[in-house]
């Protein structure tokens, strides 16, 4: 039996940007890439510090429910963004 287990993308150098290249997330620093992944690889985002996210990468996330987190430099958490869902609240 083979089974895909998810896996979290970790940003934490200070100044980086992810953005989206068709299917795939790009990180880059300084306009230098430091990965490209694909999406349906990655069970989440977790963005530690100053990390700017791109609209397209918010919104592709949310569209294939991938976790987006913020926290601060340290670790604190900020904000955590998921895709929608679906069943009933009760």
């Amino acid at each position: 039996m083979a089974r895909e287990l998810l896996n979290t993308l970790y940003v934490t150098t200070q100044g980086s940007y992810v953005h989206t290249d068709h299917e795939t997330l790009k990180v880059e620093v300084d306009g230098e890439t430091k990965l490209q992944v694909p999406v349906h690889h990655l069970g989440g985002v977790v963005c530690f510090g100053r990390v700017m996210v791109s609209t397209a990468a918010i919104t592709q996330c949310a569209q294939e429910d991938r976790a987006l987190v913020f926290l601060t430099e340290h670790g604190r958490f900020i904000a955590r963004m998921v895709g929608s869902t679906s069943g009933n609240v009760l």
